[in-house]
């Protein structure tokens, strides 16, 4: 993943798999799902299941402040693909 993204290892952050669709909103992922360091003993990313989507971030970025026109824009986006 790391050579993929151009991420180095130590800075990857991750979600456990969820199955294909997912039901979340872009809007959620960053607050609603736990989070994992790539370096945790805890968890094993355990991708032994067809159809599994993980999310993962540079957990060195923040997140955008989003105005309210544009949180709007991606609900909307969100909803005519549904």
């Amino acid at each position: 993943l790391s050579e993929l993204s151009g991420v180095p290892a130590e800075y990857i952050s991750y979600t456990e798999g969820e199955s294909f669709p997912v039901e979340i909103s872009c809007l959620d992922i960053e607050n609603k799902l736990k989070w994992y360091s790539n370096t945790s003993d805890r968890y094993s990313l355990g991708l032994y299941g067809d159809g599994y989507v993980i999310y993962y971030k540079d957990n060195r970025e923040t997140m955008k402040e989003l105005t309210d026109k544009e949180r709007s824009e991606i609900q909307e986006a969100e909803e005519a693909r549904s």
